[in-house]
């Protein structure tokens, strides 16, 4: 109330606080408080189906920044007794934005953001549901659009590095933010030179480290 109800002062308190910036390892405060109902530490979450959504066009480069305008729809419509809607694989620019301009088809799910909790748009829900299961592993390691940018985050990588070393090293740097540790970067090289490149981003874009925000 005395920042006019602002709520980017609010989100600020938030994201400043002792609390909000715990690291989420760690072992001191287990025996007394394994439930961290004190907040000794931070609780791992998982990127919501959007926010992943985004986290990946982020990293391949594909990422459109446009901002405000009409939403994009990424499926094709058929006119017919009952409308029928076909999602298609997001190919170019225009369906690269960030999800928030996503157009929502109420009476036709989207499967890849449903199978990673996005909820229902034809009911209320006033809080998300968090599941884990099989089917969202093999969402994230098998769905055409996942598989697509991992391709263009190889075909990224190669562009910006001259040797195989300093692609492993960039490709975790897009996607994890540090650099390899020695037996992650040897384990990186072994795939690499087994596989391609594509290999070892399809499996970054996988691990719990991308996905979860610790």
């Amino acid at each position: 109330m005395t920042h006019g109800w602002s709520l980017k002062h609010i989100h600020k308190l938030i994201v400043m606080s002792a609390a909000y910036r715990q690291i989420s390892t760690g072992s001191s405060g287990v025996k007394l408080d394994s439930g961290n109902r004190l907040l000794w530490r931070q609780n791992p979450r998982r990127l919501d189906a959007e926010s992943l959504h985004d986290a990946v066009l982020s990293v391949s480069g594909k990422l459109n920044p446009v901002m405000g305008g009409p939403g994009y729809k990424d499926f094709n419509y058929t006119e017919a007794y009952a409308p029928i809607y076909e999602y298609i694989t997001p190919d170019n620019p225009e369906l690269w934005r960030r999800s928030i301009y996503r157009f929502i088809v109420r009476t036709t799910p989207h499967q890849f953001m449903s199978t990673l909790d996005c909820p229902d748009p034809a009911n209320l829900t006033p809080a998300r549901a968090q599941t884990t299961t099989a089917l969202q592993a093999l969402t994230l390691s098998n769905n055409e659009f996942m598989l697509q940018q991992a391709r263009y985050l190889a075909t990224r990588i190669e562009n910006e590095t001259d040797n195989s070393d300093a692609a492993i090293r960039r490709a975790f740097a897009l996607c994890l933010q540090r650099q390899p540790t020695r037996e992650e970067f040897q384990a990186s090289v072994d795939l690499v030179e087994g596989q391609t490149l594509f290999s070892l981003c399809r499996m970054l874009m996988n691990t719990n480290e991308f996905v979860y925000v610790d």
